[in-house]
């Protein structure tokens, strides 16, 4: 291989969707050996349609795709993998039941008399991982890991199916700190290994720590380029959204002392027949303020916001709003004045075959305005749909748009949208910005703080620390379905942070209550 020809290189690429939306409108780059390259852009720009046709999974109608001087067009996401492409995606595709070897071998395994060796296999995997210090143990089950351990067995995973250019969407979307620094290690290991990295990413930080240079993409066209170390992050938000983002002043509110709207001790759920989600949560959120929750994905958030929001009974302790208990059942919450905006958009917030005005109406489509006696006002669901795309920015034909054809960030808008403009007392906002541009992650944030100078009650949980500590004014971190922490959000770094969140640390009085002191980073070890 020629080292002055580009790895990868892209030369007016163009694709047009079957409904006429202009994904990729001659895009243009490329990318070296041994480089990171970070691919930004607002929400709907383009970036996963240039990957998929990087990865075999939408063909380009018009271009030129080159890898490592030659010509290539993929029509599966087999071709591209034996041209040495690797996709890690956001959403991790790993099979919790299978072991990490297992998983890493999967459709290139080492066989012995037509059978897995299963030996080979670990042996392969513990040989990657050195080589490229990704430490994984190849007999746990994937199931048990982190969220930073089974994205380095997806990285491993590519490695083993030969990869020399890894796509990376988000890498970092549900990582503490101290595994973004791992990972980070571990991307420029790589690197100096001769691979080459395409890094898509809302995080402007990152851009500027880990890659060497960038492409910014708006409205399917390349609006921006240069080298990072160059750029300031203000100048890249402005490539981004066409415009200087104003700075996002937050005035932090002090409850302690004011009664709690949501009021919540030893709350926990077992399912019938698993592990506990959630063991012992005490906490309380007042009305006009934040409380932030911060914890590694899979520590009981899922479930703290799953009980809240009725989808699920508490199996211990107990929830008040205002007093009364809360019990099981979505309507029961709603008509407490509950909203929620769930982690998983596209299961939990909208469903896909159904236009904008029918998600934007689905909680409350049974009650007035939206309905009377049991008859749909459709004008009425129409104009607020009409009213909350122009809002929030969505990028959409119409109202009556099928919402399964936006991006996953202009989803993301409306289900967001839907549940602030029913003007709740309490929301759950869980990962209310993954996967949205700075724009538009600027707009929601602005929201969730006008909501609460509103009066509402609002429960933040999200795997971004710097949202958290810019949006919250207290933070409670959960570690295996505890609380383990309590700060003042303007008092605490995301470093000190991280170390409760990864188990370093731990407060033992185990609670977040607006009557219980704040946790002392000095005093509080495991």
């Amino acid at each position: 291989m020629n080292d002055a020809v580009p790895m990868l290189q892209l030369d007016g690429l163009v694709k047009r969707y079957p409904n006429g939306v202009l994904a990729a409108d001659g895009v243009s780059f490329e990318v070296q050996r041994g480089e990171v390259h970070a691919l930004v852009g607002e929400n709907g720009a383009g970036k996963s349609t240039v990957i998929k046709m990087l990865y075999g999974l939408e063909s380009p109608d018009q271009g030129v795709l080159t890898v490592d001087g030659t010509e290539r067009r993929f029509a599966s996401p087999r071709a591209a993998i034996a041209c040495g492409i690797g996709l890690v995606p956001q959403h991790l595709q790993l099979f919790g039941s299978l072991t990490v070897a297992e998983n890493v071998v999967l459709g290139a395994e080492p066989l012995r008399h037509g059978l897995l060796d299963r030996q080979a296999a670990r042996r392969r995997v513990q040989a990657l991982a050195a080589q490229h210090g990704l430490e994984v143990d190849p007999q746990a089950r994937v199931a048990g890991l982190s969220a930073g351990a089974q994205q380095r067995v997806e990285i491993l995973r590519a490695l083993h199916r030969g990869a020399r250019l890894l796509l990376l969407d988000e890498p970092t979307a549900l990582l503490s700190p101290q595994e973004c620094d791992a990972l980070f290690a571990s991307l420029q290991q790589l690197v100096r290994a001769g691979l080459s990295i395409v890094l898509v990413t809302h995080k402007l930080a990152e851009v500027q720590r880990v890659a060497q240079r960038f492409t910014v993409l708006r409205a399917g066209r390349v609006s921006g380029r240069g080298e990072s170390t160059g750029t300031d992050a203000s100048a890249l938000a402005s490539m981004i959204v066409g415009e200087p983002l104003p700075a996002l002043p937050v005035a932090r509110v002090d409850a302690r002392g004011h009664e709690p709207l949501l009021r919540v001790r030893g709350l926990a759920h077992v399912p019938p027949h698993g592990r506990p989600e959630l063991l012992d949560a005490s906490f309380d959120v007042a009305r006009g303020e934040i409380l932030g929750i911060a914890g590694v994905e899979g520590n009981g958030q899922k479930a703290l916001a799953e009980v809240l929001s009725g989808l699920l009974p508490a199996s211990a302790g107990r929830a008040d709003i205002d007093g009364h208990p809360l019990m099981p059942g979505v309507r029961r919450a709603q008509a407490m004045g509950i909203g929620c905006i769930p982690e998983d958009r596209l299961h939990g917030g909208v469903a896909p075959t159904l236009d904008i005005a029918d998600n934007s109406s689905s909680i409350d489509y049974h009650r007035p305005p939206a309905s009377r006696r049991g008859v749909l006002d459709l004008a009425f669901i129409r104009a607020r749909a009409r009213r909350l795309i122009d809002a929030f920015g969505v990028r959409a034909r119409d109202e009556l748009q099928p919402i399964g054809m936006l991006s996953g960030g202009n989803m993301q808008k409306v289900v967001v949208g839907r549940e602030l403009d029913a003007q709740p007392r309490l929301l759950l906002a869980c990962q209310p910005t993954r996967g949205v541009d700075i724009g538009a992650a600027d707009t929601l944030r602005r929201a969730l703080v006008g909501l609460r100078d509103g009066g509402a009650a609002v429960l933040l949980i999200s795997a971004d620390l710097d949202e958290l500590l810019a949006l919250s004014d207290r933070i409670a971190v959960l570690y295996e379905g505890r609380v383990v922490a309590h700060f003042a959000a303007n008092q605490v770094s995301a470093r000190e942070i991280g170390r409760y969140m990864t188990g370093l640390a731990a407060d033992r009085r185990g609670s977040a209550a607006l009557d219980a002191p704040f946790t002392d980073p000095n005093e509080s070890r495991a």
